[in-house]
């Protein structure tokens, strides 16, 4: 709490200065007005800031070649609108072209922006230049918080100790290994987006007071509410500010005129990032969906959730790329009173760090966490919990910690050398280990073995884990292994679609052909509108010299997802596949897939079609006596390899034929 002395250092700023924003103590104002230039520049400054991002770009400097994850798939590698820079006008027009998954085309403009970018500086899916993209705006964000953090600290006691103090706590959410799950998912650029327009409306905010008659300060994050919604929270984050911070300079005024004019100060922002977040409600096509089951259960698993991200953040040694926490089903779980638990503590030490100015810092910060939770916690998503949820609210819990460093720092005027020596290494060692730990989880992110492996390590209970770490060992040639895997999944979740497409194709790989169709069209029944659904049927199909049938799956899978480039080139090849000239050769090999997948009516049919192309095939013969042994119909069989016969003698596959129906001719023949 400032001194008498101190607030009147300066001279009192006029009345108007305060409708335009202004605090108790024009020394604060003073400090507005010039810290964002003694933050940037000067030796100290410079020093700071090249401190910071030097030991942020080693913590990731290994991260930069990682792979594409998740959902990069449909919004990155299979999105044909982002690789053209000249669609950029198009996402602002259109939601459909975030994603090629009609249920995961949201309206987020900035981010398909962003990406087109990093394809056209790339030449293509190379992911240096998405990583280094999003590490730029990352970079920014942490000297934005550093400022930030800088001006919140003069709140408690200004002095020169706030800027290192400051400095250090931004390094630490720089280099935190709890963010580094965000930064290494590039479609989590939209978290990145999203948190540095928050942080740079209250950099604005602070920076220039002087423009806070104009509301420029809003502008940061009501634009960034087009990268992802949350940013709209800013406001009620801004209105939590100016509630515990902001003094009125008009003496006499009554409480209504006092409310009247914080009203009138918190309306823009809440009108800015509203009217966003309309946009992007008016323009979220549909058919897009969150993904959510039940909302009560999602709800109620929150409390705990956030209890876990706390943890995290103290202590984050089990990060998951993918979490296998499954909603709680009543209020009765004691997981819940658990978690019920901690948000009343921990809630309750906010509140009580706000009653006493000096520590309002630290109950503003600890607010942070909780509301900037509020929007992934009452909304719910397909997963109960993602570390990349935590992004913006981990920002909270570093105002808190700096906050709580500064009082400590100041409650002594001075220390002694050695105490000041031990700190600061114990504060460097503190960095160095968050940073070692970001560059070894940033590994994890490496590749798709790398990254499965992981999340089948940590979170066993997770079935989309399971079943892409099953992708995995199916791509080196494992089938069995990868089965086994997707064995496991279906136990955990006995209808997921996707699940079963994969399944299908371990399967025919296995030369479980009869089996694997089965399970695309367990998949195709589970998720008819879903594009994969038919996608990865049609080619299979395709595959396996079927290609009318191909053709009428990849039709709708390009119907229902235009930008899919698997599926536009899959369309394409059915399509020339299907003009092609047949063969008698093309029509027996119909019949060998048809047979293989037990479907022996069809697999006649087939050879019947070669043999008015080609009368003296013996192999059609023998495949209709094959076919037909199958059936029963063991006098077709037997007239038709000896057909085969006499067109081929010594035909061994047709004498083998023969022999079984001349074998189970007379038992017939009996009945």
């Amino acid at each position: 709490m400032l001194s008498s002395s101190q607030r009147t250092a300066c001279s009192e700023p006029p009345l108007r200065s305060d409708r335009r924003g202004g605090f108790a103590g024009s020394n604060e104002l003073v400090t507005l007005s010039q810290g964002i230039s003694r933050w940037f520049l000067g030796k100290a400054g410079l020093f700071v800031a090249l401190a910071v991002v030097v030991l942020v770009l080693l913590a990731y400097s290994n991260h930069f070649h990682n792979g594409f994850q998740f959902d990069d798939a449909h919004t990155i590698v299979n999105n044909a609108f982002i690789q053209d820079p000249r669609n950029i006008p198009q996402f602002f027009r259109d939601g459909t072209t975030f994603s090629s998954l009609p249920s995961n085309q949201s309206y987020r403009p900035l981010v398909s922006s962003l990406l087109a970018i990093s394809y056209a500086l790339a030449g293509g899916l190379k992911p240096f230049w998405f990583h280094f993209a999003i590490f730029a705006l990352f970079v920014l964000q942490v000297l934005l918080l550093g400022y930030v953090l800088h001006q919140l600290c003069e709140r408690l006691l200004p002095g020169a100790a706030n800027r290192w103090i400051a400095a250090v706590a931004a390094c630490w959410y720089g280099v935190h290994p709890a963010n580094a799950d965000t930064v290494n998912y590039i479609i989590a650029c939209s978290d990145v987006i999203s948190t540095l327009g928050i942080v740079g409306s209250f950099a604005c905010y602070f920076a220039f007071p002087g423009a806070r008659r104009y509301f420029v300060y809003v502008l940061p994050a009501a634009i960034a509410v087009l990268a992802k919604p949350p940013a709209a929270i800013f406001a009620v984050l801004f209105a939590v500010y100016l509630l515990l911070f902001r003094e009125s300079k008009t003496e006499g005024a009554t409480k209504a005129k006092r409310a009247i004019g914080y009203l009138i100060e918190i309306a823009p922002a809440f009108m800015a990032c509203g009217a966003a977040l309309w946009l992007v409600q008016r323009m979220t096509p549909s058919h897009w969906a969150a993904g959510a089951g039940e909302g009560w259960r999602y709800v109620i698993t929150q409390p705990y959730v956030a209890l876990l991200y706390f943890q995290t953040f103290l202590w984050p040694g089990g990060l998951s790329a993918d979490y296998d926490l499954a909603p709680f089903k009543t209020i009765g779980d004691p997981r819940f009173l658990t978690g019920l638990g901690f948000a009343m503590l921990f809630t309750g030490s906010a509140v009580a760090a706000l009653i006493a100015r000096r520590s309002r810092v630290v109950g503003f910060g600890l607010l942070w966490y909780v509301i900037g939770l509020l929007p992934t916690s009452l909304l719910p998503m397909a997963e109960v919990m993602n570390d990349h949820r935590t992004f913006l609210p981990y920002i909270g819990l570093i105002i808190a910690a700096a906050a709580v460093a500064s009082l400590i720092i100041k409650e002594r005027k001075s220390y002694r050398p050695p105490i000041v020596v031990a700190g600061s290494l114990s504060v460097v060692l503190f960095l160095c280990g968050n940073a070692y730990a970001t560059n070894q989880r940033n590994k994890v992110w490496w590749n798709n073995e790398s990254l499965w492996q992981d999340v089948v390590a940590k979170s066993p209970g997770n079935s989309r884990g399971l079943m892409n770490y099953g992708n995995v060992l199916m791509k080196k040639g494992a089938y069995a292994d990868a089965l086994s895997y997707f064995r496991r999944a279906q136990v955990i979740a006995p209808r997921y679609s996707t699940l079963f497409i994969n399944i299908a194709i371990a399967e025919g790989a296995n030369g479980q052909l009869a089996q694997a169709e089965r399970d695309f069209e367990k998949a195709l029944s589970l998720a008819p509108e879903s594009p994969d659904s038919h996608t990865y049927y049609a080619a299979w199909l395709l595959k396996h010299s079927r290609p009318a049938e191909a053709l009428r799956l990849a039709t709708p899978a390009v119907e229902l997802a235009p930008a899919d480039i698997m599926a536009r080139d899959l369309l394409l090849e059915a399509r020339m596949a299907a003009d092609r000239p047949a063969t008698a050769a093309f029509y027996l090999g119909q019949s060998l897939e048809y047979y293989q997948a037990e479907r022996y009516e069809e697999s006649i049919a087939a050879c019947k079609t070669a043999l008015s192309l080609r009368a003296n095939y013996a192999e059609a013969w023998n495949n209709i006596g094959a076919a037909s042994n199958q059936l029963g119909l063991y006098r077709q069989a037997a007239e038709a390899c000896e057909k085969a016969l006499r067109l081929k003698p010594g035909y061994e596959l047709a004498a083998n034929n023969l022999r079984f129906a001349q074998q189970r001719l007379p038992a017939v023949q009996a009945r």
